[in-house]
């Protein structure tokens, strides 16, 4: 009986109140494993974590404990600002964990570090990996990475086969600062790898306790602070990225009227309002609303196409929404980019195109036997067909057959619809070119069937 009152207790007692409020930087340098990927492997069950997206050296860190960054990027250096918030994080008792690795370029992050006494080298680390003093009992994964040069006043928590130090700790004020290789943490995107969970979530909760958060406050993420309009789109930057904007602008504004010569059409009503540029050289992404683009992709603003490529993409996706498209969803907004590219005269946009094709008939010579829509299609197969099928509608049913489509599609989905799915876009097809698609599709290897979508029976029956 007492036990059965100690569980039901349990059960009824009130959710444990978060003792870790952390702050995820990504204004020095976006990845999408720190947008919210961290915390979900690491502290999730003990906290709460927002992201800053605007410059670091105006972060309120008041009611945080917990600040995590990365090593940065050239281009955007961590200014004094920055480097006086972050002192003044670990002096007021803020835990502060910088996942970085020495490196040919030297890494802003290296500038960080330097004053407290440590340098980021370029010298790989050997395996095995072992936890030492407080990590002593620990199982070490590490994927690969580099060694640190530390002085006395760093406790080693991680070494190499050779002893030299991988990741360590040390006090700043009433703070705790921890610097350790970036092979030590997950990377996947998707929060699929947390390697070291059993130890990195607990080292940080214990070092966090140095700096108590008021768990009942609201833990807000700190948004780019600057922004101005472009007609009807709002240009979102921080300092850092403000160098970059004005680029970026150029490009939308010479993409978008191109976009909407193929396409036929506007944007989906209600997208693609905001631009945000983002620290990065690793792409974007769309919410419809909210496009966002790395700052310095492919090169830019030395190289333009990839520019151009890239914008399209991100915004051809509120072109396509609010019924995102199956299979190929990612695909058709980079031959929207690669349609922008060849108007504008850009060679780089047959190049990227004839490519993807030839990858696929590396897989599938004739393009008519591997279903792209089956679970383990080739991710080459799948992009490279549908630009297959793309260029063959264009050829057969042009000029403007994807103007067709977008025209047919926006035509013909009601609002509320709860599916979208490859037998409904084959049927969109055939509204759009007056002809049923099924039969053409199904020669290549599309698993798709008239008798599975409720549109165009009028074109489908003839």
């Amino acid at each position: 009986m007492q036990m059965l009152i100690l569980v039901l207790g349990l059960m009824l007692a009130p959710a444990a109140k978060p003792t870790v409020h952390s702050v995820s930087d990504i204004s020095q340098q976006f990845t999408f494993y720190m947008d919210g990927r961290f915390h979900t492997q690491y502290l999730q069950d003990v906290g709460k974590d927002v992201r800053n997206w605007g410059t670091l050296s105006k972060l309120d860190l008041s009611n945080a404990n917990v600040l995590l960054l990365t090593g940065g990027n050239p281009r955007i250096p961590y200014d004094d600002g920055a480097c006086q918030i972050i002192d003044a994080f670990l002096q007021s008792g803020g835990t502060v964990l910088m996942m970085a690795d020495g490196a040919g370029v030297p890494q802003p992050g290296a500038a960080v570090m330097k004053p407290y006494g440590a340098a980021l080298l370029n010298v790989s680390a050997a395996a095995p990996l072992r936890g030492v003093g407080s990590l002593q009992d620990a199982t070490v994964t590490f994927r690969r990475g580099r060694v640190l040069e530390l002085d006395d006043n760093w406790t080693p928590l991680v070494v190499d086969s050779k002893d030299r130090p991988v990741l360590a700790r040390r006090s700043v004020g009433a703070g705790h600062l921890l610097l350790g290789s970036r092979g030590l943490f997950g990377q996947k995107p998707d929060a699929s790898d947390p390697i070291n969970a059993q130890w990195v979530g607990p080292l940080l909760v214990h070092a966090a306790r140095a700096k108590p958060i008021d768990p009942d406050k609201k833990h807000r993420r700190t948004w780019a602070e600057q922004n101005h309009a472009l007609g009807p789109l709002v240009i979102e930057y921080h300092e850092g990225t403000a160098q970059f904007a004005d680029g970026i602008v150029d490009v939308y504004q010479q993409v978008r009227p191109h976009l909407v010569a193929i396409t036929g059409v506007e944007p989906s009503p209600g997208m693609v309002k905001r631009l945000l540029v983002l620290p990065t050289g690793g792409g974007g992404f769309s919410s419809g609303a909210r496009i966002a683009i790395g700052a310095w992709w492919g090169n830019f603003p030395e190289r333009r196409y990839p520019m151009v490529e890239l914008i399209a993409h991100e915004a051809g996706h509120s072109w396509v929404l609010p019924y995102a498209e199956p299979l190929w969803n990612e695909p058709i907004a980079t031959y929207l980019g690669i349609l922008v590219g060849r108007r504008l005269e850009m060679p780089e946009a047959d190049i990227t195109l004839q490519r993807q094709i030839a990858k696929a008939r590396t897989l599938d010579p004739n393009l008519d036997v591997i279903n792209p829509l089956a679970d383990d299609a080739p991710r080459d197969l799948i992009w490279g067909k549908s630009y297959y099928v793309f260029e063959e509608l264009e050829s057969r049913y042009g000029p403007g057959a994807m103007a067709k489509y977008f025209h047919a599609k926006r035509a013909t989905l009601q609002p509320g619809r709860a599916a979208y799915t490859m037998d409904d876009c084959v049927a969109i097809w055939s509204i759009a070119v007056g002809e049923d698609l099924f039969p053409w599709f199904q020669s290549l290897a599309f698993d798709v069937s008239r008798s599975r979508t409720d549109l165009g029976q009028d074109i489908l029956k003839q």
